[in-house]
């Protein structure tokens, strides 16, 4: 049966499998640079050979922005299922709070102008390379270099640039198949900044503005040809707030949901998830029910309580009641949260086999302690508190050895 005229085939600029077939190839030294970033999660993105794009439509026509219904307000909603910039960092591990990368109706054109003129020289592209292929080609050619020696500062400032560059043009927030959205440029002037920027709002932003898109076109019954931002997040987010039964849902005991999600378990929800019905010609979804808050790691589990540490909403710690409910989240002494150690530096979750231990109990990521660690087994970790601690007791030990010493000299 030929395809519709009114449904041409749809593309998107959205590949994962471009990024995988990528970070897989990485040294230690340049995963670590990654991690410095707070885009580590990325490194666990498992192979995808391609992206559902019918899935993906009916998603983006089920996208809503949140009517602030719910307190916190959450950045929108798909099928029904609130999603907020910290859901991002729950899937892919990259950076969330801090400051909101620049938007593209901000207008200061002069230092957008200076922006993309550094990324271009970070990159070695000459004025007015704009063109997606070159840059992405270009970003690709930085990542992929290889240095016998070791990077000097320059490589690594490079790399960082290069590193969000190629995954935000090909996974977290692709705009156009031709060519890229300049805005998030703004963010990559300081690259030892690029971590302090919140990332998973602008992935959020991104998609957003995807389905306003889709929906304003099949509104006005033209096609939809390009799919653009971050539509595996959708996908992961959705199937995994999903309920296909005990046997089947999957265990939400590790933050980095992406692990959990290759192309085989996406294809295989997805298909469960699927309706005999079609609406306007399109494959319809949404068979299955949502799970309930309390079974699932992400942020709707917890916006209901309005308890808040470190910016995240957490339960009580003693696990009581509140509101006719049970606590979702457990938060105990200021370091475990949803039973994962909590970062005390950057104050997330996630990367627990690169965090460093005090013997107090206080915990940092390797890449979040200064100066980064690259072996914990080289080094024994204290927290600050406790370096105090140790160089008083040190200095009270010096100062009693010596008086000891006064006390034990002959005066004759």
């Amino acid at each position: 049966m030929p395809r519709s005229r009114s449904h041409p085939k749809l593309s998107s600029p959205c590949s994962p499998k471009a990024v995988h077939k990528v970070i897989s190839r990485f040294s230690p030294e340049k995963k670590q640079l990654v991690r410095s970033i707070g885009f580590g999660g990325l490194l666990e993105l498992p192979l995808h050979r391609k992206v559902g794009h019918r899935f993906s439509l009916w998603l983006l026509t089920k996208v809503a922005r949140d009517a602030a219904g719910a307190q916190p307000a959450a950045a929108g909603k798909v099928a029904g299922i609130p999603f907020y910039p910290h859901d991002v960092s729950k899937v892919f591990g990259v950076p969330s709070g801090g400051r909101p990368v620049p938007k593209k109706d901000q207008g200061q054109v002069l230092v957008s102008d200076e922006a993309k003129a550094t990324v271009r020289g970070t990159l070695g592209l000459d004025e007015g390379d704009d063109s997606r292929l070159r840059i992405l080609h270009a970003a690709k050619h930085v990542l992929k270099k290889k240095f016998r020696r070791g990077m000097a500062e320059k490589d690594g400032a490079a790399f960082k640039v290069a590193f969000v560059v190629f995954v935000v043009e090909n996974l977290l927030a692709p705009r156009e198949v031709d060519s890229v959205s300049l805005d998030y440029f703004m963010a990559l002037r300081r690259p030892d900044e690029i971590q302090t920027y919140d990332w998973s709002e602008y992935v959020i932003r991104v998609i957003l503005d995807s389905a306003r898109e889709v929906q304003a076109a099949l509104a006005q019954g033209q096609p939809v040809e390009n799919l653009f931002g971050c539509i595996l997040f959708l996908q992961i987010f959705y199937l995994d707030n999903l309920d296909f039964g005990h046997e089947k849902n999957l265990l939400h005991h590790q933050t980095l949901r992406c692990k959990a999600y290759d192309y085989d378990t996406i294809k295989k929800l997805a298909k469960a998830d699927r309706t005999r019905s079609r609406v306007g010609g399109l494959r319809s979804f949404g068979k299955k029910l949502a799970r309930e808050a309390s079974d699932v790691c992400y942020q709707r589990s917890v916006a209901r309580c309005g308890n808040h540490v470190n910016g995240v909403a957490v339960g009580s710690a003693d696990g009581g009641d509140q509101d006719g409910h049970s606590d979702d989240i457990v938060f105990t002494d200021g370091r475990v949260f949803n039973q994962k150690i909590l970062c005390e530096v950057c104050g997330d979750v996630g990367m627990e086999d690169l965090v460093m231990f005090c013997a107090c109990g206080a915990t940092v990521h390797q890449y979040c302690s200064d100066p980064v660690v690259l072996d914990a087994t080289l080094v024994e970790w204290s927290c600050d508190e406790c370096q105090a601690k140790q160089g008083n007791a040190a200095a009270d030990k010096l100062s009693a050895e010596a008086l000891s010493g006064k006390a034990g000299q002959c005066r004759c």
